[in-house]
């Protein structure tokens, strides 16, 4: 420890108007990251504060008597880089002193340009950890020399510096528990745990290689029945949700987990996100266990593109992957991404085929491909000149909205054909599930006999969040018709996000 004891303030930032369409009863969980550094912070004697925006209410003003040294702010390329702009500015004016440091992908992909805004000091790549507690012990001792800081990238006068990358953590049991009691626990829909880095595989549109560069770690299953069993004695969580990428990669170490969770005496249920290529055995120690909810990257189902994007699970496995969870009663939510670049309308027919077909119209999250950086068909998209890449900080959520909405377009398939996929899909998503539950779980709604306020409940939030969707996307396609018609309006347009499952 230090001299004396340092104040840093974590921010999760969601975009201005997000809670217009969202509050306390949508899909709320854990920032992981911000939880992380936050321990090891406290770990080694600083105070800590973590400000969770799409959950927590306040105003800047509210942390000023606070007046930590350094505000951190955990960004994505998407649904709170807009907060997090703006928050940054706020705080700039409010606490001059402070500094401000951005880490999370974005940052970490594009140093350069973050580092650039005015309003931001420092930039951390990649796992910020022990990055964040060396610059917080620099900053304790009044050491302006950060070029010893792995990690770090940092002004020098008008100079912009990008030390050497850390290593990865290769030991992530020697991380401490995250700092859960630094937020309300109860107040998020769905309470996560985070316990791997890193992805192996090659998928195109995705961050991770980049990010990651072909790292990856996980912990224990003791290490995870731990954990859950803290979050369950303090804090009464009956359901849990494994928020990395693939937390069903490692099968050995997924075995090891149901296994533990079916020995246990208290039981609790869980999801996960997966790749379509797991065995009907493990989906069904995987059931056993307390899975309930799973969501697969299905993406496409044209052969054509699942081969562009580097998939390596081809449509036939996917759907035998996708039946067997459903047999085994656990619900299950695909992911499909249209209008990437090369895509034809052979392909997007292919694909609403596959689902009506093959997967008898399930439950789905809809979304048009956004171009993110980091990413290989990012990559591909500047190199063929497709898109043109924001020049500065300020132009990514602009960017995010275009490719996201009704507006950019980088596929060979009409734009009244996606927007009409889009719309069906934002107005009937509840049907269709409701539909597909009928037929599929007709056992679900002895859920109606055995606890009524609970299906009412599920069932209010269903309709809820498909009329968020709908609304979010009417509202996105107005802004962008006006901008059409004046560029000058909302040249940093206010909304949230609407890739989010509840």
């Amino acid at each position: 420890m230090g001299e004396r004891n340092m104040k840093i303030l974590l921010i999760n930032a969601p975009a201005l108007d997000y809670i217009q369409y969202y509050n306390s009863n949508a899909y709320t969980t854990f920032d992981y990251g911000l939880l992380s550094i936050a321990a090891v912070l406290e770990q080694h004697g600083h105070e800590v504060k973590i400000w969770d925006g799409f959950i927590d209410f306040r105003k800047t003003e509210d942390f000023v008597d606070f007046n930590p040294s350094l505000i951190g702010f955990s960004v994505l390329a998407g649904p709170n880089m807009e907060g997090s702009i703006s928050l940054s500015k706020e705080f700039k004016q409010l606490l001059p002193e402070a500094k401000i440091v951005w880490g999370d992908v974005h940052a970490s992909v594009l140093p350069e340009q973050t580092l650039a805004a005015e309003y931001i000091d420092f930039v951390v790549i990649g796992a910020g950890e022990f990055t964040v507690l060396e610059l917080v012990e620099h900053l304790e001792k009044g050491n302006t020399n950060y070029s010893d800081i792995k990690g770090l990238g940092y002004k020098d006068d008008v100079k912009l510096v990008i030390n050497e990358h850390r290593p990865f953590i290769k030991d992530l049991e020697s991380l401490p528990d995250p700092a859960w009691h630094l937020i309300d626990v109860k107040k998020y829909s769905t309470p996560g745990l985070n316990t791997s880095r890193g992805c192996v595989n090659q998928c195109t549109f995705c961050y991770n290689k980049s990010y990651n560069q072909g790292y990856t770690g996980w912990v224990s299953a003791q290490h995870i029945i731990r954990q859950i069993d803290h979050l369950q004695n303090t804090y009464d969580i009956k359901y849990i949700r494994f928020n990395e990428d693939n937390f069903t990669f490692n099968r050995k170490r997924l075995r090891e987990v149901c296994n533990l969770l079916i020995a246990r005496k208290r039981k609790i249920k869980w999801s996960c996100d997966a790749r379509a290529d797991l065995s009907e055995a493990d989906i069904a120690l995987m059931a056993k266990s307390g899975c309930v909810d799973i969501g697969l990257g299905i993406e496409s189902g044209s052969p054509r593109m699942l081969e562009f994007i580097k998939k390596d699970v081809t449509a036939e496995q996917m759907a035998a992957t996708f039946w067997d969870f459903i047999n085994h009663k656990i619900r299950t939510s695909v992911y499909i991404l249209c209008g990437m670049p090369t895509e034809t309308i052979e392909d997007f027919n292919e694909t609403q085929r596959f689902l009506e077909e093959d997967l008898d119209r399930p439950y789905y999250m809809f979304h048009r491909y956004v171009p993110f950086p980091g990413s290989a068909m990012y990559d591909y998209c500047v190199e063929h000149n497709l898109i043109k890449a924001p020049e500065k900080l300020e132009d990514w959520p602009g960017y995010v909205k275009f490719y996201g909405h009704k507006g950019g377009h980088l596929s060979q398939v009409p734009e009244e054909v996606i927007e009409a996929a889009v719309q069906k899909w934002s107005t009937t998503y509840a049907v269709q599930r409701f539909r597909f539950t009928l037929r599929h779980d007709r056992s679900y709604f002895w859920i109606i006999f055995k606890n009524p306020l609970k299906f009412l409940k599920e069932l209010q939030g269903l309709w809820k969040y498909q009329a968020q969707v709908h609304n979010y996307h009417r509202t996105i396609v107005k802004e962008q018709r006006q901008r059409v018609v004046n560029p000058e309006v909302l040249s940093l347009s206010r909304s949230g996000n609407a890739n989010h499952v509840v």
